[in-house]
């Protein structure tokens, strides 16, 4: 059995980019008297790198300091042959984003109570890293700067615990972010933390906070490109609908609240978590909060299976009777052991805790935002029209440039901070109304299922559908003009 310091690793949980993630017990333990831990394992070849040693240590260093119900406590840190690693509080349930994808494959939507539960309790252990303060009660400036739903988990219990403090920035952080370097999954990056005029704050966790909670009451992705530069630059300037725009069936104070922490303006967006927590809430109202007992109904039905093989496993590498120990050391309730070819899941019963996924809001593919002045193609067909232009001569450059300029600077998209109430769905061009990309199941390569929603628009506007299709050729004396670029003669 592997070892960690003094522990036995008994089982991995998860594994990925940067490290892998096991369950494990105190090697001396042989009754169960102490509980699971969970503990994390860079990868070899990065255990060596000064800059993630340096990471992993502010990650144990912060979140050791942070006591709240809502944050995973990390108990310590060790070294196993030189080879660092992590022990942190095992949670037993699955990540906000494991979830979402489930529901999403048997075609089943997160529950809006649900949805609104898990936000408040991660706001809430935000905050409490957020307003941490050393002896003196100075603050020690703490920012997530990686709020996903990867590092949302949610329990059996269903309690949700914020996770992975490993590239937060602190006033006195040991490790500083590389020059212009940036980190987090840059699809819940706000946008200040790609604007290097800009300063990072702990609105900027705000900010991806209301993209987490948004993705859930839209059931699509709000920022997502086919490369990484496009997705900054959907962050920076992509429209961002407003949740009712796309069906979401919410109080119009819950979809004012989201789309106040999804300002780009600073000023308008709220200036603490246990504000913007505030103004879900009261929002939401009685009616949209969920429990932690509706969280874990949800738990129990999507992961209940794959938790009873969970269990099994650990039978199988402790034995019986010190699993027993070590589940209700834990704090968990025994599972009972899998039938003979039992599922890893059960979608039939998802029917339970999860209403439909209505076509308008959970749909796949990436389709493009279809506001003409965000993209006109990408950066290599920009470099083949000023090449282009550079070998035929001025007046085919300015052909090619006239071409571009009046896509580009066409109609722009209305503000997304604008306070004012929107327009009904149905009165929009459904340009208006559609974001950068539908949400969708990822391979592990990162593609999607290419299965786009077409909405109902009048006739005499286009459909999505449309959208995708080139436009007639124009032929002019300079040549054919196609979509908004001129192939010369």
């Amino acid at each position: 059995m592997a070892r960690a310091g003094t522990y036995d690793l008994l089982l991995e949980l998860a594994s990925g980019g940067m490290a892998t993630v096991y369950l494990a017990r105190t090697r001396d333990d042989h009754t169960g008297d102490t509980p699971l831990v969970a503990i994390k394992r860079p990868h070899r070849h990065l255990a060596k790198d000064k800059a993630f040693l340096s990471m992993l240590l502010d990650e144990a260093r912060l979140a050791s300091a942070i006591d709240h119900p809502n944050v995973v406590k990390v108990r310590e840190l060790g070294f196993e042959q030189a080879e660092p690693f992590i022990v942190l509080d095992y949670v037993e349930g699955a990540s906000l984003s494991e979830l979402r994808k489930e529901l999403a494959a048997a075609e089943r939507a997160v529950d809006t109570r649900v949805a609104v539960r898990v936000v408040l309790d991660a706001l809430a252990g935000l905050h409490a890293a957020h307003e941490l303060t050393d002896d003196k009660g100075r603050s020690l400036g703490i920012i997530h700067r990686d709020v996903s739903p990867h590092n949302v988990l949610i329990g059996s219990d269903g309690r949700v615990r914020l996770t992975d403090f490993g590239i937060a920035k602190a006033e006195d952080r040991m490790q500083e972010t590389r020059t212009h370097e940036v980190k987090g999954k840059l699809a819940y990056l706000a946008p200040e933390r790609i604007d290097k005029r800009r300063t990072c704050t702990k609105q900027s966790d705000i900010f991806s906070m209301a993209v987490v909670l948004w993705e859930c009451l839209a059931g699509r992705r709000l920022f997502r490109g086919d490369e990484a530069i496009d997705t900054l630059h959907e962050v920076m300037e992509a429209p961002i609908p407003r949740l009712r725009q796309l069906g979401a069936d919410i109080p119009a104070a819950l979809d004012e609240a989201v789309a106040r922490g999804l300002s780009r303006d600073l000023s308008v967006r709220y200036a603490s978590a246990a504000e913007f927590a505030q103004a879900i809430e009261r929002g939401a109202g009685p009616a949209n909060v969920g429990t932690a007992a509706d969280v874990a109904r949800v738990i129990a039905a999507v992961f209940g299976a794959s938790l009873r093989h969970r269990h099994q496993e650990i039978r199988t590498a402790v034995g019986e009777e010190a699993a027993e120990h070590l589940l209700k050391a834990t704090g968990i309730t025994p599972r009972p052991p899998p039938p003979p070819n039992m599922p890893l899941s059960t979608p039939a019963l998802y029917a339970a805790v999860s209403p439909p996924a209505p076509s308008e809001r959970y749909a796949y593919g990436n389709v493009r935002d279809l506001t003409p002045s965000r993209r006109f193609g990408g950066p290599w067909k920009t470099a083949a029209a000023i090449a282009a232009g550079g070998l035929f001569g001025g007046v085919a450059a300015l052909a090619v440039f006239s071409g571009v300029y009046g896509s580009r600077h066409a109609a722009p998209a209305a503000s997304s901070e604008s306070t004012a109430s929107p327009p009904p769905a149905e009165a929009r061009d459904p340009r208006e109304t559609m974001g950068a990309a539908w949400y969708g199941t990822p391979s592990a390569e990162g593609s999607s299922r290419a299965e786009p929603f077409e909405p109902p628009a009048p006739e005499a506007k286009p459909t999505v559908r449309d959208a995708g299709k080139s436009r007639a050729p124009h032929e002019s004396d300079v040549g054919t003009t196609r979509n908004g670029f001129t192939k010369l003669k």
